[in-house]
């Protein structure tokens, strides 16, 4: 029996599905450091909403979840912007982890 194999769609490529939250996050980029809304996360890489058009395609930035539960440590993430995409007010910016500590 032959079979023909049918391209993956992005849903199926997708290891885990992406946890849709509204948080504040800190972002360090070129010795900047700012505060954006992250959209979205899954252990692969996040989205995240800003203004204007700080970043651009293939930058480098380090990311910090903080807590305030004293009990949890904050999360650092370093990660790659792998898409810059203009909404009507602002840019939603996809990035993609590449350490977590």
């Amino acid at each position: 029996m032959l079979s023909i194999k049918q391209p993956l769609t992005q849903q199926e490529r997708r290891t885990f599905e992406r946890l849709n939250i509204t948080s504040l996050v800190h972002i360090t980029y070129k010795g900047f450091e700012l505060k954006v809304e992250c959209k979205d996360v899954n252990t692969e890489g996040m989205s995240i909403y800003m203004f204007d058009d700080f970043l651009k395609l293939d930058d480098e930035i380090a990311i910090r979840f903080d807590d305030q539960d004293l009990h949890f440590p904050a999360l650092n993430v370093d990660a790659d912007v792998i898409r810059v995409q203009p909404l009507e007010k602002g840019f939603l910016i996809a990035l993609e982890f590449v350490a977590i500590y």
